[in-house]
């Protein structure tokens, strides 16, 4: 465990990343330091090494014809693809599931957004999307996970609907990928986004795969990433990245397996301590791991700072939201009571967590739950 001391239970806000990752991103940075847009040796031993990563991570999520382009993470990834796409003067809309992220919601303007509803369990109705979907439609925006419930969408039915009324889609990844297994070829989207530090790999380093086309730039300077994202490529944080992708992938299914039995492990702690809940997502569709939990008479915020002060590290809806006071949309959205939705954890087990984490959390949240409500 790094600094602040504790269990740690935000792997969906950021995981811990892998050791082999970080030395990856480090072997990189010594050995490829050259600028990979310099015509000298070093400049081109460098390009090669990124053409080759790249290729790699591609290889990875079958994305073949792709483009891979490097960002900072999910957020500039999708701001960038609503760049492209969203034009108040043609009058188009961005039609976008209600449980996106924020930045995908808070990148267009209210008047430009039509809104795919969600299930009471966080699914999507197959019918919703063609209902949906109207003349004005420019884009499709889904998140293939979504970020405060874990509930995972259809990710390639629903773009195979929106691409036979000739609507591209974007699909933000950055809770799916490195979790369940992501086939870009059967999905189809034109543009996937992903954040290497949800998956184990280092912060700052992110991209759009991109199955066609071309996007313009967020902003301006050299022709890099195919002239769609001046400065120079983050080649060592790409280097930890893939390594962290490999690792994940590799012991998909084993640990997905683990990460949904201390789940189950901790409801049951849960209801042993008498310790009432809402699950929010339908329990066998979201994520391995991830939990999103209502309580009555509390306030999510004042749990959380509980928790920590108690050496439990756990988030309040989606991390980017723990600070505001208002309800959560998505929750909101699912129909969820104003005063439930305000009372809400998200909680994600990872790599590092085991039986006993589980059980402690448990006990420390009834402890929690009893306290606020006699204060």
């Amino acid at each position: 465990m790094g600094e602040g001391n504790g269990r740690y239970f935000d792997d969906a806000g950021s995981a811990p990343p892998f050791p082999e990752a970080l030395q990856a991103q480090r072997e990189a940075s010594e050995r490829f330091f050259g600028n990979p847009s310099a015509s000298h040796p070093a400049g081109r031993a460098a390009k090669k090494e990124l053409e080759r990563l790249k290729g790699a991570f591609l290889d990875c999520l079958g994305a073949v014809g792709s483009r891979l382009l490097l960002t900072s993470g999910a957020t500039e990834g999708n701001n960038q693809v609503l760049r492209a796409f969203d034009s108040g003067a043609s009058g188009g809309r961005i039609l976008m599931a209600a449980d996106v992220h924020d930045s995908v919601w808070n990148a267009v303007d209210a008047p430009r957004r039509e809104i795919l509803p969600l299930e009471p369990d966080g699914g999507i109705r197959p019918g919703a999307l063609a209902e949906a979907i109207g003349k004005k439609t420019r884009l499709l925006c889904l998140s293939h996970a979504a970020h405060e419930t874990g509930r995972i969408h259809d990710a390639g039915a629903l773009v195979a609907q929106a691409r036979g009324r000739n609507v591209p889609v974007l699909v933000d990844g950055s809770q799916a990928l490195g979790r369940i297994p992501v086939d870009l070829g059967g999905i189809g989207c034109e543009a996937y986004t992903w954040s290497a530090h949800k998956f184990g790999g280092p912060r700052g380093v992110g991209g759009i795969l991109l199955a066609g086309g071309r996007l313009g730039p967020l902003f301006f300077g050299g022709s890099q990433e195919y002239g769609m994202r001046a400065g120079t490529e983050n080649l060592p944080g790409l280097a930890g990245a893939l390594c962290a992708l490999q690792l994940s992938l590799a012991n998909l299914s084993g640990e997905a397996a683990r990460l949904r039995a201390l789940s189950q492990s901790f409801l049951g702690n849960l209801r042993r301590l008498n310790v009432g809940f809402r699950q929010n997502g339908a329990p066998n569709g979201v994520l391995p791991g991830l939990l999103s939990l209502s309580f009555e008479g509390v306030d999510g915020r004042a749990l959380v700072a509980d928790l920590g002060q108690r050496g439990f590290h756990v988030a309040s809806g989606a991390a980017c939201r723990s600070d505001r006071p208002e309800a959560s949309r998505v929750l909101l959205a699912m129909g969820r009571e104003e005063g439930l939705a305000r009372g809400t954890l998200r909680i994600s087990f990872g790599a590092a967590n085991s039986e006993d984490d589980v059980a402690a959390l448990a006990q420390a949240l009834a402890d929690s739950l009893a306290r606020l409500r006699l204060g």
